[in-house]
């Protein structure tokens, strides 16, 4: 595990509820047992973010503990396993003088609940090194598929992002060395959805990990890092129902904390908050904000916000025309 294992964060939530934008009568507060998605939301709606962002982590793992961690450098935090889901990593081939990672993936077992194939294949195409401040590095999605095993829901990736290191080092230097690193995301990418329909979507991030304590201090953000009419958007595509434009807006940084006192964690969601704006003929305003950092009472259905360790929920504010709601569900 890395620091990266922080990555996965709530935007994605976003475009679940894009899904439900006829479909709102009541407020609804989900109960610490009851896990499962509402039945009025696609699965897939957020599948195609969620399966980017993770090969983006496989990625970033294998970069900061293989090629960064080399054990004759005496800097690796832990002993490289290849995640779960790729069966090999084809290095053989060299283009335009940088050496090509073609991951395959294609493992027949369950990866937390999810089954992957394809191929994610990554190369420098700015720099000499991938901890060079400066250095772009390129991540081609061809084919890469991800099935959600207890829904059959698939979703099938192609498209490309880039990511500059914009500081410098490898992410474990955040832990080591009170480093400030930071990745800056953009790329545009295609999710074919099981019904056939086919979305594109944008990515515009700026992803910091930081630490004053070792890895008991360290943090992950995500901000939106490109300007849209005077404010600042980390993505914007079109939602699968309905093909209507978003643009999602992180108006306070998503940020996670170790809870813990080593690398293993826990990472928990502490603060954040974004909006999302979906263009519907013949509503305004329609939007969703969801913010982190509230702590969830099944006993009595209210949420406390708390922005600390103890922080396991969402705060939804839910803008259709004239109808608001409120909401809260569980990270």
């Amino acid at each position: 595990m890395t620091a990266n294992r922080m990555s996965k964060h709530p935007l994605l939530f976003l475009s679940i509820l894009s899904a439900l934008l006829f479909g709102i009568s009541n407020c609804t507060k989900k109960d610490k047992t009851d896990l499962s998605p509402s039945s009025s939301v696609k699965q897939s709606d957020q599948s195609g973010s969620s399966a980017v962002d993770a090969a983006m982590d496989d990625v970033n793992d294998y970069i900061n503990n293989n090629i960064g961690g080399g054990s004759t450098k005496n800097t690796r935090l832990e002993t490289y396993n290849l995640p779960c889901g790729i069966i090999r990593i084809d290095t053989s081939t060299i283009v335009n003088g940088h050496r090509a990672y073609r991951i395959q993936y294609g493992d027949s077992n369950s990866c937390e609940n999810k089954k992957k194939s394809g191929e994610v294949s990554f190369q420098l195409v700015q720099g000499t090194s991938f901890n060079q401040a400066g250095a772009i590095f390129k991540i081609t999605y061809k084919n890469y598929v991800v099935e959600i095993v207890s829904t059959g829901d698939v979703v099938t990736i192609n498209g490309d992002l880039f990511i500059t290191n914009v500081s410098g080092g490898y992410v474990w230097q955040a832990v080591t060395e009170s480093a400030t690193i930071q990745h800056r995301i953009r790329g545009t990418f295609t999710i074919q959805y099981v019904n056939g329909e086919i979305r594109q979507r944008q990515y515009y991030q700026l992803r910091t990990w930081s630490s004053t304590n070792g890895w008991a201090g360290l943090t992950f953000s995500v901000a939106g890092d490109t300007t849209i009419n005077a404010v600042k958007v980390s993505e914007i595509g079109h939602t699968l129902d309905g093909n209507y434009y978003f643009e999602t807006q992180i108006l306070t940084n998503y940020t996670w904390s170790n809870c813990g006192n080593s690398f293993v964690g826990p990472y928990v969601l502490q603060l954040g908050n974004a909006r999302m704006n979906v263009t519907v003929p013949g509503i305004s305003p329609a939007y969703f904000n969801v913010e982190a950092g509230y702590r969830y009472a099944s006993t009595t259905g209210n949420a406390l916000k708390v922005n600390d360790c103890s922080s396991d929920a969402y705060k939804i504010d839910i803008v259709i025309g004239t109808s608001t709601s409120t909401q809260y569900q569980l990270y």
